[in-house]
């Protein structure tokens, strides 16, 4: 794995106090929800909902670092399916069903995220239309399902979490819950209405 800035970078004190500093771009797939409804609805309607505005000026970066850390997690973690003795180790046999439901929640936001970012990227490369593509969006409440995807990624990486604490250190996890307050830190899922993000 490797991370690539390509120059889509904006002065980040102008983003966060000006309305019009600058579009929203890179990679959505590692966008958070207020992105999404940015996208959508845009910029100026992130004033109504004062947690995805927050998220949307300060959070953007931190966010998307998060999402590939938990990227790297998901895809480096071995195959639990074949973890033969689970029941040999308590320790494992609790933890083990928790980092599981960890790659069921980032599979299930990844695949809603790939399926969501496509046709953006389509549209940019001129083989669509963002008018329409962004009015359909609207109506299907994108931000709401990566939102919620979101939501339930953190759900479990706080399980996990859980299921690590004071987990011996011969099982090579004893530093997993710093790690999980880290991704938790980072991975945001504001919500409409909210007054603060997640």
């Amino acid at each position: 794995f490797g991370l690539v800035d390509f120059g889509l970078a904006v002065d980040a004190e102008r983003w966060r106090a000006q309305e019009g500093a600058g579009d929203l771009s890179g990679d959505g797939r590692y966008w958070p929800s207020s992105a999404w409804f940015a996208f959508g609805h845009g910029r100026r309607q992130l004033k109504k909902h004062p947690a995805m505005n927050t998220e949307y000026r300060t959070c953007l970066d931190v966010h998307s670092l998060g999402l590939s850390a938990v990227r790297c997690f998901v895809e480096l973690m071995p195959n639990l399916d074949l973890v033969d003795d689970l029941a040999a180790d308590p320790w494992l046999s609790e933890v083990m069903p928790k980092f599981r439901e960890i790659r069921t929640a980032w599979n299930r936001y990844w695949a809603d995220a790939r399926r969501f970012w496509q046709p953006v990227f389509d549209a940019f490369r001129g083989a669509g239309d963002f008018d329409a593509l962004r009015a359909a969006y609207v109506g299907a409440g994108v931000h709401r399902t990566v939102g919620s995807g979101l939501r339930s990624l953190r759900r479990a990486l706080e399980e996990g979490k859980a299921a690590c604490h004071g987990i011996p250190g011969a099982t090579g996890l004893a530093g997993a819950p710093a790690l999980f307050d880290a991704l938790l830190v980072m991975l945001q899922a504001a919500r409409e209405g909210e007054s603060r993000p997640a």
